[in-house]
C-alpha cells in the first residue's frame, strides 16, 4: 500500500501546484494535491518533489526537534483517529518514511511518547478544524 501511495503521489509532482502546500519543519510539508481532504504529511526532497509520509487525511500536527505527532482520519474517515510519530530527518533522505511509529490507538500513542521521551510541551499546534 505504501508503495502504491508515494508512486501515486510521485505521479502528481508536475502538475500545476497543490490546493495547500504548508511547511511545518525542516523539509516536512502538509500537502494536498487535489481537494482538502486529502491532505497528507510528505518530505520535500532535494530535487524539489515531495515524497509521501503519511496518508491522508491528516488533520493536526505538532513537532519538537527530533519528532512531529500527527493524527490522521484515515481516507478522512472520522469515526476512526489514528496517530503517528515520525522521526525528522535533517539530512537528505530518500526514505523518510523509515521509522515511523503508527497507526497506534491513542493509548498506544501516550506509551509510545514517553518511552521515546517526547515531553508533553509538543502539542498538536497546527489544526485544521474543518477535517478534524
Amino acid at each position: 500500500m505504501k508503495i502504491a501511495y508515494a508512486f501515486l503521489l510521485s505521479s502528481f509532482i508536475g502538475c500545476q501546484g497543490f490546493v495547500k502546500d504548508e511547511k511545518i519543519t525542516g523539509r516536512y510539508h502538509l500537502v494536498s494535491i487535489d481537494i482538502p481532504e486529502d491532505l497528507t504529511l510528505c518530505y520535500k526532497l532535494e530535487s524539489g518533489d515531495y515524497k509521501g509520509v503519511l496518508e491522508e487525511t491528516i488533520f493536526a500536527v505538532g513537532f519538537n526537534d527530533n519528532y512531529i505527532i500527527a493524527k490522521q482520519h484515515l481516507s478522512n474517515n472520522r469515526a476512526i483517529t489514528n496517530y503517528y510519530i515520525v522521526p525528522i530527518y535533517k539530512e537528505n533522505t530518500l526514505s523518510p518514511e523509515k521509522g515511523v511509529i503508527g497507526a497506534l490507538t491513542l493509548e498506544q500513542f501516550n506509551e509510545k511518547r514517553k518511552e521515546l521521551n517526547i515531553p508533553d510541551s509538543v502539542e498538536f499546534t497546527k489544526v485544521i478544524e474543518d477535517l478534524k
